[in-house]
């Protein structure tokens, strides 16, 4: 029944996000979504705030489901460098990695947005701190398109609580959300070199189709 109502309100929000649409060209974003299909998404971004920081790059990667087999498909995965407008501090270089000299020749973000909103179409968006990547998304989506994207997000973090609450359901300690770097040491997912939202992505993927893989 939980499932069912979700489904009925989730219908809901899209039809509301689609009504505002100011551009039909992207009523493709509101289709029904694919099934057994994901994209995994990470930005690289000066801060924290969608409001003040900005997106220096954005890493995506498609995920398929067959036969409770999982397909991670690096053979069409998108990996951009965005031109902010304002030059990242250097102050901040230590989390991100990205310099201004390779910030300077990067794509605006409409460019950024025509190559990603078609990558990632209705499909639902992976991640972790899903709902933070999205809010800087959504900034720059209803300025282009008049209203927030309608997909739907799954963070692994959560997933993980799932899976741990699952296996440890007679504890009554609570189960708090672990960063990145502890899931992935957790469920022994290779971890990549740091800093490249590509790599994010890709070993965001990896996480989520372990832990729901573990999970169904």
């Amino acid at each position: 029944m939980f499932d069912f109502l979700k489904k009925i309100f989730s219908n809901h929000q899209r039809l509301k996000s689609k009504s505002k649409l100011t551009d039909l060209a992207y009523d493709y974003l509101f289709n029904e979504p694919p099934a057994d299909e994901w994209v995994s998404l990470d930005l690289e971004l000066t801060g924290l705030n969608a409001k003040t920081h900005h997106i220096l790059s954005v890493g995506a990667v498609k995920i398929k489901q067959t036969n409770k087999s999982f397909v991670i498909d690096t053979s069409d995965m998108l990996s951009i460098i965005c031109h902010p407008p304002i030059m990242p501090d250097t102050n901040s270089i230590v989390i991100h990695g990205l310099r201004p000299i390779d910030v300077e020749s990067g794509m605006n973000y409409d460019e950024m947005l025509d190559k990603l909103l078609p990558f990632i179409g209705s499909r639902p968006i992976v991640g972790f701190c899903t709902s933070m990547d999205m809010a800087f998304i959504n900034t720059l989506a209803k300025s282009k398109l008049g209203t927030k994207l309608p997909n739907a997000l799954i963070d692994v973090a959560n997933l993980d609580q799932k899976l741990r609450q699952k296996i440890n359901k007679n504890s009554d300690i609570p189960i708090d959300k672990r960063h990145l770097n502890e899931l992935l040491i957790a469920h022994k997912i290779p971890i990549l070199p740091a800093h490249d939202s590509m790599n994010d992505a890709l070993m965001t993927a990896m996480l989520f189709c372990h832990l729901k893989s573990q999970l169904d």
